[in-house]
């Protein structure tokens, strides 16, 4: 059976998480084997809940204007210092203002 793949979203390990998590709840059939390890995983590498995880991630695109594909790797690691964040970033510079707004958005949540 050939899928079409219908949309394209960058999800954060929480989100993935509660979609598997929903795709469980929802259908009669059990999760294969490849849905059952990523559940395996997100469960144990997300950092926070999927509330937090949304809230963070529009705040990252809506007030920094931080793309979605970088928003979820700053929700993913979840840094703790500016050096952490500007790693994310390694590609551009980026200033010690934005990585003090990206931290304080990631922990006042």
């Amino acid at each position: 059976m050939v899928k079409k793949i219908l949309s394209k979203e960058a999800l954060s390990l929480p989100e993935m998480k509660k979609a598997l998590e929903d795709l469980m709840s929802l259908s009669d059939e059990e999760l294969n084997t490849i849905q059952k390890k990523a559940l395996d995983y997100v469960s144990k590498f997300s950092k926070i809940d999927y509330e937090k995880a949304i809230k963070i991630k529009k705040r990252l695109i809506e007030e920094l204007g931080i793309d979605e594909e970088k928003a979820v790797q700053i929700i993913n690691i979840m840094p703790k210092t500016i050096d952490e964040v500007k790693e994310i970033f390694h590609e551009r510079i980026i200033i010690g203002e934005l990585s003090k707004k990206i931290l304080d958005i990631l922990w006042s949540e």
